[in-house]
């Protein structure tokens, strides 16, 4: 199968190292001079302290004729605007995959009218190096749910069973979402703000009240089925991911833009049209906000 991978970050070069094993892969760059490395030095994976590089091909999205039969996009939320903007270039492309944080990119989807139309998670913890070397820092899988039409061929993921990387399929789309948005959520702007590693939240007291005052907050707003489930997830997270540093709190620290307004810019939104004030996550919200715009450094 012929698989197309938008954005070269750490999440899509991840796919692209396990999915470059059974599959003709294709990435697809905001930078020339990323695509023309990776095509030049191949891609390096770092895993369990091995490296390995693989040979795939690589090319600047800009203008690029997409004829790939699957196409996962794997740019940060504030990027997607300009995919949607160039969507003739997925006019032959069956099937279109977004793996993003938070849900704010919901609201674009439905003019994909040409293709399969699937969102997912991930739950793997990936950190790029540069721009041609990536680690599997944490071992988890990805979920994929239906947004309109078929699965098409991102069924196949799910019956090839990687190891190390599964795909699992799942019937609804928004439930999926909602699950790691309120784990992103949580996790996230608590680690970026207190500089700290996902499992500091568990051990320090204070910072896991916290968690649960700003928890208490998105259960009156996000559509969340099992509270107890919910919150037993976000524990999970944590403890898989204890040495890990967060997306955002990498964001932050290396005076990059965050996803803050898709993931807690998105509750807010919730909040103001259910009439329910949300103190805490509003502060959380102005607090990212501020780091991003003074841009704070670590350490």
């Amino acid at each position: 199968m012929k698989i197309g991978i938008i954005g070269g970050g750490a999440i899509g070069l991840l796919l692209a190292a396990y999915l470059s094993d059974e599959h003709k892969v294709t990435v697809y760059t905001r930078r020339s001079i990323q695509a023309q490395r990776l095509m030049r030095e191949g891609l390096r994976f770092v895993k369990r302290g091995e490296t390995k590089r693989i040979s795939l091909q690589a090319m600047p999205f800009t203008n690029a004729h997409i004829h790939d039969d699957l196409v996962f996009v794997t740019v940060k939320q504030y990027d997607i605007a300009a995919i949607i903007h160039r969507q003739n270039q997925f006019d032959h492309v069956e099937t279109v995959v977004f793996l993003q944080n938070g849900m704010g990119h919901v609201k674009w989807l439905s003019s994909f009218t040409k293709q399969n139309v699937i969102v997912g998670t991930v739950e793997h913890g990936a950190l790029k190096h540069d721009d041609h070397t990536v680690e599997h820092t944490g071992i988890g899988k990805i979920v994929l749910a239906s947004f309109h039409g078929t699965f098409g061929q991102a069924a196949m993921l799910a019956k090839e069973n990687i190891h190390d990387f599964p795909f699992e399929i799942a019937s609804d789309w928004e439930s999926v979402l909602v699950k790691k948005l309120t784990v992103n959520a949580v996790i996230n702007p608590l680690t970026a703000l207190l500089r700290v590693k996902n499992g500091e939240l568990l051990k320090v007291k204070p910072y896991y009240e916290m968690m649960t005052l700003l928890f208490s907050e998105l259960k009156q707003v996000l559509p969340i089925e099992d509270e107890q489930a919910a919150w037993n997830h976000i524990v999970n997270v944590c403890e898989k991911t204890a040495d890990n540093y967060s997306s955002m709190f990498m964001d932050i620290s290396q005076r990059r833009k965050t996803e803050i307004d898709a993931i807690l810019g998105y509750v807010l939104e919730k909040g103001k049209e259910l009439g329910v004030a949300l103190p805490i996550s509003r502060f959380l919200f102005a607090a990212i906000k501020g780091m991003e715009e003074g841009g704070a450094k670590h350490g």
